[in-house]
């Protein structure tokens, strides 16, 4: 907004510099970010929020200068001489040759509308001219240029239409039709939509709403009758058409930020005025203004508020001032010594004026932020703390990292990746208006990202790797929305796990199957988690294609899956380049928070007392699987039993073809005793019980 000094003093009588204004202004939080000079002198280049419509005026802003400065202002009224008696009449003698009809209220909810007739369309004066270019503004003629002036002046747009271009001398604010077409005043064609408010005579449409004007009825040199248009425009449907259309205007610029419903019809008799002392005819008399009623919005403020937020103690009177100053009505209503109410009516020109805060707001920089005093920060200080689920997240990757594992760090926006299942494309997040194809979409699992890793490291001659992430992922059911987010762990091995020397014998510690479950189970047991075991992929193997289907279980948690572990499918290694086998797990993290038992310090001696070393070497049909074993071990788990394991697996001749043989390794021990020999026997029955319900064990 290009604000002239000279035309800003019009309306309040300040005698400060255009240097000491500026300040001034932008202390007040009305930025100006430059001064220039013209004919007329100093133009304050004012930069003017999308909140405050109200500056996009010269009474805007000279009423935030006169409540910086405490000065008066002052607004021009039109005299009645000038607008016909009775200045304030609806209806009259214009209501017999003209008539406006809104058929949506909601998009339009007031026109006003003046008749001048005999008019004589010429320059317009040179002081008019001058105030005009300096405020950026192109004269063209006298209509035109009042119409800009008034824009310009009270920041309310208004348009004139050459009236005897009017079919039906009437004037219908609708929705534009299927099809309709208006050539603009700039001179293009264009296609209009139901979407789109349009002015339209008893014919066609002659105006876009709130932007432009249309060739049709533009006011020329031939022009001897006016109709003036005066309007209040939603907002949102000026801001649809004008971007619809890739046309903006200084019209659209103020719709778009609301213009004040109260000054539709002071605008346009300003307009009646300004032409009347142009030498121009009086208009007609009478205005058409068909309009909503418009609710008083009114709010209360507690002083004591004012005094919490700013930080320092504001007397009620001067609250009251600072509003008063920018047009707020306010009557107080003492309720005690510190806590008086503050009633104020905020007028029609602040649409952004919605709450209580906001009136502080108002009252803390027309009062001077440079008089908040400069005091220290005070408060109680205590002991600083990380969150629950970031402790939880420390004890994953302590537990991680001590299993030689490195933690790194990838974009939670990622492309379509070829570890997605067949039927992840639909139910992919995708992101509106990506930068590129590699952070078009959120990521359902880290295990792509860190495939991408690895992949990336392999190119540059580092195949062996041992890595882990904890981040989030979205999860959606094919909606647009995402449904769920979760914060999950996954990790990769690859390639040699220890160091490649001549004193290891005979060659360094590969990553496989074992070594990928033996991360997860050591990450378990460090979380106190109990219930967790695995179970072969089965009939899920067709629904995880990414996966090796003989090489990959699922992890599961009191009978829940809450992840997956296993060999990345050969197919999916040669693609991207991998030689060695590519070994991955990934958990919901959520899942093993809820399940683990409490960080805390734990100690529990060694016993003094011997251990026992006992086997049980079952036959078992060859489909049962170690999870099989592992879940009757736990189901029969005496209290003296310290571990076990599994020392050996046989199969072929002489068993039958059917059946494997299972060496099982019991070791037990009591804190307090020597265990006696009964007991031992008491417990290895159990197990074996549990192995032949279960299992279907024999034993030789």
């Amino acid at each position: 907004m290009r604000v002239p000094l000279a035309w800003l003093k019009d309306y309040v009588g300040v005698e400060a510099s255009a240097e000491e204004v500026a300040t001034k202004l932008t202390m007040g939080g009305l930025e100006v970010e430059g001064i220039e000079e013209s004919a007329l002198g100093p133009v304050l280049d004012v930069y003017v929020t999308p909140n405050r419509g109200d500056c996009l005026s010269m009474i805007g802003v000279a009423r935030e200068t006169a409540a910086l400065f405490g000065l008066t202002l002052h607004v021009p009224a039109p005299p009645p001489s000038a607008i016909a008696p009775p200045p304030s009449s609806v209806g009259g003698a214009i209501a017999k040759q003209t008539s406006v009809m809104i058929e949506d209220m909601e998009l339009c909810p007031r026109y006003a509308a003046r008749l001048v007739r005999g008019i004589r369309v010429a320059p317009s004066p040179a002081w008019m001219q001058a105030r005009l270019e300096a405020a950026g503004q192109r004269p063209i003629n006298n209509v035109v240029d009042v119409t800009n002036y008034v824009m310009l002046e009270m920041g309310q747009p208004l348009h004139a239409f050459d009236f005897d271009n009017l079919a039906g001398g009437r004037i219908i604010v609708r929705r534009a039709r299927s099809g309709e077409r208006l050539t603009t005043l700039d001179g293009v064609e264009r296609d209009l939509t139901p979407s789109m408010l349009v002015i339209a005579d008893a014919e066609k449409p002659v105006a876009l709403a709130g932007i432009m004007g249309g060739g049709d009825s533009e006011v020329g040199d031939g022009t001897t009758n006016l109709l003036i248009e005066s309007a209040h425009f939603n907002p949102l449907t000026v801001r649809r058409t004008s971007r619809a259309l890739a046309l903006r205007t200084e019209a659209s610029y103020r719709f778009e930020r609301v213009v004040d419903m109260d000054g539709v019809r002071r605008a346009v008799d300003r307009a009646c005025q300004l032409l009347a002392e142009m030498g121009q005819p009086e208009a007609v008399e009478g205005v058409i203004d068909v309009r909503v009623k418009e609710s008083v919005r009114e709010l209360d403020l507690r002083v004591s508020r004012v005094d919490e937020l700013l930080g320092m103690e504001i007397p009620s009177h001067a609250a009251a001032d600072c509003l008063r100053a920018l047009g707020f009505e306010v009557r107080t209503e003492p309720r005690g010594s510190t806590d008086d109410i503050l009633h104020v009516r905020v007028p029609t020109f602040r649409a952004d004026i919605l709450q209580e805060e906001d009136l502080i707001e108002e009252v803390g920089r027309i009062y001077g932020y440079e008089n908040i005093p400069e005091t220290l920060p005070f408060g109680n200080t205590t002991q600083g703390g990380d969150s629950a689920a970031g402790r939880f997240l420390m004890r994953v990757r302590n537990s991680l990292v001590a299993c030689g594992l490195q933690e790194v760090v990838t974009h939670s926006l990622s492309a379509p990746s070829f570890f997605d299942a067949p039927d992840d494309a639909s139910r992919r997040v995708s992101v509106r208006n990506a930068l590129s194809a590699e952070v078009s979409g959120l990521r359902r699992s880290i295990l792509p990202t860190l495939i991408d890793v690895a992949q990336n490291n392999n190119a540059r001659g580092i195949q062996d790797l041992a890595l882990f992430e904890a981040g989030h992922v979205w999860q959606t059911a094919g909606e647009s929305e995402p449904t769920a987010e979760y914060v999950a762990i996954g990790g990769l091995l690859t390639g040699a796990l220890t160091e490649k020397s001549w004193q290891r014998e005979p060659k360094p510690l590969i990553a496989d199957f074992s070594a990928a479950r033996g991360i997860v189970e050591r990450l378990l047991h460090d979380l106190e988690i109990t219930g967790g075991g695995f179970e072969p992929l089965g009939d899920r193997a067709a629904a995880m294609p990414q996966f090796h289907p003989g090489r990959t279980a699922v992890v599961t948690l009191n009978g829940e899956i809450i992840g997956v572990v296993g060999e990345a499918h050969p197919r999916l290694s040669q693609s991207i380049g991998l030689r060695e086998r590519v070994y991955l797990f990934e958990l919901s993290c959520e899942a093993l928070e809820a399940a683990s038992q409490p960080e805390g310090p734990r100690f529990r001696p060694l016993s003094r007392f011997p251990a026992v070393v006992r086997d049980l070497a079952p036959r078992v049909d060859r489909s049962v699987s170690y999870s099989d074993i592992d879940s009757a071990v736990r189901s029969a788990t005496p209290d003296i039993l310290e571990s076990w394991r599994v020392t050996e697996v046989f199969q072929g001749t002489p068993l039958p073809d059917e059946v494997k043989s299972m060496t099982l390794s019991f070791t037990f021990r009591a804190a307090d005793r020597t265990l006696a020999e009964g007991e031992i026997n008491s417990a290895l029955e159990s197990l074996r019980s549990e192995l032949i319900h279960r299992c279907g064990a024999t034993f030789p």
